[in-house]
């Protein structure tokens, strides 16, 4: 999220004070990949104006700045704030990303572009949005792992879901991701609690029902202010998982300290690298 108080402080500092602690973790991975929360417009900001208005835009200038560091290959906006400018908003913000070489999947009301597919190492790998707060119904995107089974390599699937900070996933999430595993989906990584919740293993698949928040100004609590970074190592017959905890000190995000670290992996409920089958 880049609006607020973190364009805030990008515009007192740099946009590369944002990301610099974890630029490592990036480096050397193959695709990164992202939940874009609010849109890309010109519109001036309301939320800098009035924090409790939670309407988020950020300024292209900016978010090219803050972004490009990153190298992302795609993002999702199927999320509760990539319809925050209506459809103007959302169509803006698939142009300036497609401008940047992001590839934007997933829709606001699970209606348009749920999927893209980027390619690693000559394989295909297809990512699918899913919005279950204005929409809970999974049919939509049930039926486009199915569609897109036949042709992917891997299918991901990055929901935004369930409670805010609640640090358990809910019945509907877990109802949810086991939908998308039984239809296909070898990979779910889910967002909006903005607090890290349990990892579950179905079916030898890895569902992380929250990754808490990567960037973000909720410095209310601890547990709004860490979260996790995933790289998943795909392998012929198993997957390989690594997880960074982060903290986000002053609109900054690091690695985690060791006993951040400890505490995060322990909401996760794993450790900090495993292989499943």
């Amino acid at each position: 999220m880049l609006d607020r108080s973190v364009a805030k402080h990008a515009m007192a500092s740099s946009t590369d004070v944002l990301f610099a602690g974890v630029l490592d973790l990036f480096k050397s991975a193959d695709a990164r990949v992202a939940n874009l929360e609010g849109s890309i417009t010109t519109t001036p900001s309301i939320a800098q104006r009035d924090n409790t208005i939670l309407h988020f835009t950020f300024d292209p200038a900016l978010a090219e700045a803050a972004l490009a560091p990153l190298a992302l290959s795609a993002v999702s906006l199927a999320n509760n704030h990539a319809y925050d400018f209506y459809r103007a908003g959302y169509e803006a913000t698939q142009g300036y990303l497609q401008a940047w070489g992001i590839k934007p999947f997933g829709h606001p009301y699970n209606a348009l572009l749920l999927s893209t597919i980027i390619e690693v190492r000559s394989k295909q790998f297809c990512l699918v949005g899913y919005h279950s707060l204005y929409d809970a119904s999974t049919a939509e995107v049930v039926q486009e792992i199915i569609r897109l089974r036949s042709d992917c390599y891997r299918i991901i699937v990055v929901p935004h879901w369930g409670d805010e900070y609640e640090m358990v996933a809910n019945a509907a999430q877990s109802a949810a991701a086991h939908e998308f595993v039984d239809a296909g989906a070898d990979l779910v990584i889910g967002a909006h609690p903005h607090v890290v919740q349990n990892v579950e293993e179905y079916k030898g698949k890895a569902i992380f029902y929250s990754l808490g928040n990567f960037m973000f100004d909720q410095n209310f609590s601890w547990a709004t202010t860490h979260g996790l970074a995933v790289r998943a190592t795909f392998g012929a017959t198993s997957t390989a998982f690594s997880l960074t905890p982060v903290t986000i000190k002053g609109q900054e995000a690091a690695v985690a300290n060791e006993a951040d670290a400890t505490r995060v992996l322990e909401a996760a409920g794993r450790l900090a690298e495993f292989v499943l089958p």
